[in-house]
C-alpha cells in the first residue's frame, strides 16, 4: 500500500498498453493501477493468458454491485452490457470503483478466516478475475467460441460429496460453481507461490503445490482447466439416488 501510494496511474496505463498490450481505465486510483500491473507480470511469468482490458467502474445497479471486481464473460454479464455497452469487450476484468480500496487488506483477511475465500493476500480479487479470463482463453481455443462453453461452468454444483470437498480443500465461494472453483483454487496456488519480496512467483513451487493436490481434487481441476464438461459433470451433479439404491441393492440373477 505504501507502494502504491506514489504510483501514477497514467503512467501504469501506458506501460500496460506498451508491455502487454492491455487497454486500461484506472479511473486515477494508484492502488487498482499497482495491483493490476502486478497482476498482470504474475501471469506473465507464468505464461497465463492475461485480460484484454481492465477497468476500474461503477457497478452499481448491476447484478455485481456488491463485487470487488468481475471479469466479462458474454453473454452471461447481461448487466454489464446493459450497462456499459453492446460492444464492452470479451475477458474484460472490471474492478468496482465504490469499493474501499484502502481497506482491502483486512477485507482479504476476514473473508479468508471466515473461509468465504481460499485466501487473505491483497492480490486475490485481482489474480481472482485473471484467472477468469485466463479460463475462459482456455475454454475459447478448444471449443472455438468460448462465450458459449463458459455457461457449461457456471451451474452450481448440487453433489454434497464434491461441495464439501471444495469447502475443505479451497474455500466456501469455490465450492458454488465450477468456474469459481478454478478461480478460488488457482488463486490460492498462486499467491502461495509468490515471492514476499518481489512479489512474483517461484514457477517451482507453483508446479509443486499443483502436483500435491488430492487425487479426486487434481481431476477437477485439470478437468475444469481444460473445459472437460463430462468430467466436471461428475463432479457437480447430485447422484440419482434411486439409481445408486438400485446398483446397490439389486442383483441380476
Amino acid at each position: 500500500y505504501r507502494g502504491s501510494a506514489n504510483v501514477n496511474p497514467d503512467k501504469i496505463s501506458r506501460q500496460m498498453q506498451d508491455k502487454f498490450h492491455i487497454n486500461t481505465d484506472f479511473g486515477n486510483n494508484p492502488i487498482v493501477a499497482a495491483f493490476s500491473a502486478l497482476t498482470a507480470n504474475i501471469f506473465h511469468k507464468l505464461g497465463l493468458a492475461k485480460p484484454t482490458n481492465i477497468f476500474l467502474k461503477d457497478l452499481s445497479g448491476t447484478w455485481h454491485s456488491q463485487s470487488i471486481g468481475v471479469c466479462a464473460v458474454h453473454p452471461y454479464d447481461n448487466d454489464l452490457y446493459r450497462k456499459f455497452g453492446v460492444d464492452f469487450p470479451l475477458r474484460s476484468v472490471i474492478m468496482n470503483e465504490n469499493f474501499d480500496w484502502y481497506s482491502l487488506q483486512e477485507k482479504m483477511l476476514y473473508m479468508n478466516s471466515e473461509n468465504h475465500l481460499s485466501t487473505g493476500h491483497f492480490l486475490a480479487p485481482f489474480i481472482h478475475e485473471f484467472v477468469h479470463s485466463a479460463h475462459l482463453d482456455n475454454l475459447m481455443k478448444k471449443y472455438g467460441n468460448g462465450s458459449k462453453i463458459m455457461g457449461k461452468f457456471q451451474r452450481e454444483f448440487t453433489n454434497k460429496n464434491t461441495i464439501s470437498m471444495i469447502k475443505k480443500e479451497t474455500s466456501d465461494y469455490g465450492s458454488t460453481k465450477p468456474c469459481e472453483f478454478i478461480a478460488e483454487e488457482m488463486t490460492e496456488l498462486i499467491t502461495d507461490s509468490l515471492d514476499p519480496r518481489t512479489i512474483m512467483p517461484n514457477e517451482m513451487i507453483f508446479k509443486m503445490a499443483r502436483l500435491k493436490e488430492p487425487f479426486s481434487m487434481d481431476r477437477l481441476i485439470t478437468a475444469c482447466w481444460n473445459g472437460d464438461v463430462a468430467e466436471v459433470e461428475k463432479f457437480r451433479k447430485a447422484k440419482n439416488r434411486l439409481i445408486s439404491f438400485l446398483l446397490n441393492n439389486c442383483k441380476i440373477s
